[in-house]
């Protein structure tokens, strides 16, 4: 039995390969994958600049250079093929998500520690990526808004998205969606978005002032991996001046800041004079990445994270470097991309 593969050989440049399936061991499963998503956070190795990999230690680390081919892929959605004599919690026929790398394939052979069962009969189960749902689950946990907070969301693409449908159901008083464009505003509104603002048309500052009543907002997901998006998350957080530490607005800050970005001299002022927490909430923040993954499937399978409604794209593995360019400039009204092998 043999499977296809695509493989970043090069800058901007994929190939695909046939070639055998290897046999399982006893405490692995062989996946036939149904979807993989695209995601922002494989763009420098795309582009070539820097990829992350597994030290000897076992720790990730990045190298500034890229050793092709490189495997790509960690949103997966599959259906169980076979499974090793060890294997307990799965079954041939069970639909699984996963949080592994290669998945840019029509099968992978793993072993089952990254791997959730989804549940039976699940709606559209090639859209239920959990590893971004685990993400989501972790970000909105971490970003815990008080009963009467304001929070704002910077960045309106898939995941800013999904993170204004989590916090929607939360007891905050107001869920603002920031974007500079207009259709992504209109989607952060069908998310649950209480307030919008485009600041391409808007002062943002003066728009927050007048919602917050001056405070400013309580909690900022800055979830653009941008410096420019982090400066605005400053200027709109709420300053400690008048309540001391306790007082003290908080910004997550989940999107991969890779690139050449520099800090401007406002954002580095806010910072001090504001002194916000700053909220590393990448996936390994997460107390539990596999629990969180559970709970961002139980999202979606609820509706409460309507992943299914915002993936805009689907490309073949044959198309996936299209899909690549079309995920980086973010052209035909594009919000999230899979690849269905």
């Amino acid at each position: 039995m043999k499977r296809r593969v695509a493989r970043l050989v090069g800058p901007k440049k994929f190939e695909v390969f046939e070639e055998p399936i290897p046999a399982i061991k006893e405490d692995e499963v062989l996946l036939r994958i149904l979807s993989c998503g695209l995601c922002q956070s494989d763009m420098p190795t795309y582009h070539g600049e820097s990829d992350m990999v597994v030290a000897e230690d076992g720790s990730y680390i990045v190298k500034p250079n890229v050793d092709y081919p490189v495997e790509l892929g960690h949103e997966p959605v599959a259906i169980v093929e076979d499974v090793g004599k060890s294997v307990n919690g799965f079954k041939p026929g069970d639909y699984a998500g996963g949080m592994m790398g290669g998945c840019f394939a029509s099968h992978i052979v793993c072993d089952t520690s990254l791997l959730v069962r989804l549940p039976d009969g699940i709606k559209e189960p090639k859209y239920c990526l959990t590893e971004p749902l685990s993400c989501i689950s972790n970000i909105v946990r971490a970003a815990n808004p008080e009963f009467g907070d304001y929070v704002a969301v910077v960045g309106c693409g898939m995941m800013g998205l999904m993170c204004v449908a989590g916090l929607s159901r939360s007891s905050a008083r107001e869920v603002i969606g920031i974007d500079l464009v207009d259709s992504r505003l209109e989607w952060a509104k069908k998310m649950g978005a209480t307030r919008t603002i485009n600041p391409q048309k808007t002062d943002v500052v003066a728009e927050v002032n007048e919602i917050t009543n001056g405070s400013g907002v309580d909690v900022v997901v800055e979830i653009t991996g941008r410096l420019a998006g982090l400066g605005l998350a400053c200027d709109i957080v709420r300053t400690a001046s008048y309540l001391g530490y306790q007082g003290r607005g908080k910004i997550l800050m989940p999107s991969l800041y890779a690139g050449r970005q520099t800090m401007d001299e406002s954002t580095g002022y806010q910072l001090m004079l504001k002194s916000p927490i700053l909220h590393s909430t990448h996936p390994w923040y997460s107390h539990d990445l596999m629990e969180d993954a559970r709970r961002g499937v139980w999202g979606y399978a609820s509706g409460l994270i309507p992943l299914d409604k915002i993936i805009t794209h689907e490309f073949s593995l044959d198309e996936i470097e299209k899909g690549f360019n079309i995920a980086e400039t973010g052209t035909d009204n594009y919000i999230k991309g899979i690849v269905v092998p």
